[in-house]
């Protein structure tokens, strides 16, 4: 598990101890030879100087998508880059596109796209993942909450 990702979680797991009614866990969907990873933080839950490292801006309204394209292999995975796009889309179906920037550590590869929200939102997120040398376009779809800190 790349450091990013291990800083989140733990920053992550903290706060689902401390409220559980919050709590939100990465999860994964296969598709095709590949595992995404896919999660919607909310920034407050990362230290300022990690924020800082990677340009999140931390805020009680912002969130940031965390999304890895894994190839399974022989048992085993490797990151691969990926082109990430997509919207999120509120109840009311007011859409926002996300931009996505790639972050490289050793072999991890992943790409965190940064969006606002309101308390208690049922945000919808609709993706598009082109793996590297691959033609075909995978969807990614999902919907969660997200609570303000």
């Amino acid at each position: 598990m790349n450091s990013l990702l291990k800083k989140i979680t733990l920053s992550f797991l903290t706060l689902c101890i401390s409220f559980p009614v919050f709590s939100q866990s990465e999860t994964s969907q296969v598709i095709g030879e590949y595992t995404v990873h896919y999660i919607a933080v909310n920034s407050s839950f990362i230290s300022p100087e990690i924020a800082e490292s990677y340009g999140i801006v931390r805020a009680p309204r912002n969130a940031f998508l965390n999304i890895s394209v894994i190839k399974n292999t022989g048992g085993t995975g490797t990151s691969v880059t990926a082109q990430i796009t997509g919207i999120k889309a509120n109840l009311l179906g007011q859409n926002t596109a996300l931009d996505f920037i790639e972050i490289r550590e050793g072999d991890a590869i992943y790409y965190i796209g940064q969006l606002e929200f309101s308390n208690a939102e049922n945000l919808r997120f609709n993706l598009e993942i082109q793996p590297e040398n691959s033609t075909r376009i995978y969807p990614l779809n999902w919907t969660t909450k997200l609570y303000i800190n």
